[in-house]
């Protein structure tokens, strides 16, 4: 009990003055970040190490949004011997977000600081399952810069509500399981990704249970929520630290954290891959399974593949090495209960406005509704609980 204390004291601790930090409109070293900070020495630097005579001439900024992090196109102008080395003209940016409640999103949940050590530690073990960087880092208070290859003109890319391919999903149910499969209980979680953090001691996570109590008065306002998700809902409310024992129980592997549709694509040579890692943290694999299905799959396409789909994954850790592969049944039960993780995303993402398409949104609530009746999460979660 004194460690959980002291542990949850730390944490808020953290958390206040990381959500300080993202208040403030300036710091000292605020310049070296943004979407905006790039240099034209710096992308010289990462793009043509081979092309000793290459030069990158200027580089113009194309903003193109501002929400959860300020995102713009760069445009590259090159010497004659880049432009003969046919070195990229464009780049894709995300910086340090404008606006005050982007900035403390991302500081005092940690949002920036992982991806940013995702992209300099761990891309090169997954490079063919995401997006090349060319310069990531990070500084206090919600501030980093990311630039990273453009895919816009060879890649196709997905919102929530799309009804993907089954021959897609199933693509990306390979791409998770290889993921999955580089970190399956991987002792390097003691040694150099020791920072990756378990998920209840994700940054800010104390903070979210004031988010997750408001969350579920909109709920109930919103009156069309099916009796069994709200009892599921309260009752992971009133036993929020028994969950995270639970999960934190669960053989853990590196979790991407968010892979719902919009946050992956497909290349034009049919390769899938996974974008924005900053929710990466230690999990069990199914967490990403269900979250990615829960998603994605309409209730008719899950019926129909669902049990396909769980199979699939298992047999694509089996041949990417891990040894110890749950049995179908075992992987079943843990999906049903997993599929929490889902709700809890979709339910407070909406409460908080954090889904800029609210028609996606609805979509997306109703689906996961269905899913969740479905498969009786509600008995699952219960009997997980009272396991311990």
């Amino acid at each position: 009990m004194t460690n959980s204390f002291l542990s949850d004291t730390t944490s808020t601790l953290n958390a206040v003055k990381n959500l300080a930090l993202g208040v403030l409109p300036l710091i000292p070293t605020e310049r070296r970040y943004g979407a905006n900070s790039i240099t034209t020495k710096e992308l010289e630097a990462a793009l043509s190490p081979h092309v000793p005579e290459a030069r990158l001439n200027h580089l113009e900024i194309e903003f193109d949004s501002k929400g959860t992090t300020d995102r713009a196109r760069l445009h590259l102008h090159w010497n004659e011997s880049g432009v003969q080395a046919n070195l990229p003209t464009t780049a894709f940016v995300k910086g340090t977000p404008t606006t005050v409640s982007s900035r403390i999103l991302n500081s005092v949940f940690g949002l920036c600081e992982t991806e940013v050590r995702f992209y300099n530690q761990i891309y090169p073990d997954v490079a063919d399952i995401t997006v090349k960087p060319y310069v990531a880092r990070v500084g206090a208070g919600g501030r980093f810069v990311i630039a990273l290859e453009d895919l816009s003109n060879r890649a196709s890319f997905y919102q929530t509500g799309d009804q993907p391919s089954l021959a897609y999903v199933e693509a990306m149910i390979g791409a998770l399981a290889k993921l999955h499969a580089k970190y399956w209980q991987s002792p390097r979680f003691k040694r150099d990704l020791s920072w990756v953090t378990p998920y209840a001691q994700r940054p800010g996570h104390t903070l979210s249970h004031l988010v997750e109590n408001r969350s579920e008065e909109w709920l109930i306002e919103r009156g069309d929520a099916p009796k069994t998700v709200l009892r599921l809902t309260r009752f992971f409310l009133e036993n929020r630290r028994a969950v995270d024992r639970v999960w934190e129980s669960l053989p853990p592997t590196l979790c991407h954290g968010d892979p719902h549709l919009a946050n992956t694509y497909t290349l034009t040579n049919g390769q899938v891959g996974l974008l924005d890692w900053q929710n990466m943290h230690k999990m069990n694999g199914l967490r990403d399974v269900a979250y990615f299905l829960g998603y994605s799959l309409t209730t008719e396409q899950r019926h129909t593949a669902e049990s396909n789909l769980i199979k699939r994954y298992l047999e694509q850790l089996a041949a990417h090495g891990v040894k110890e592969v749950p049995t179908y049944s075992q992987a079943f039960d843990l999906y049903r209960l997993l599929m929490l993780d889902t709700w809890t995303s979709v339910w407070m993402t909406l409460a908080i406005g954090g889904m800029s398409d609210e028609d996606l949104g609805e979509i997306a609530i109703k689906r996961v509704y269905e899913t969740l009746e479905d498969l009786d999460t509600e008995k699952a979660l219960r009997s997980a609980v009272q396991s311990l």
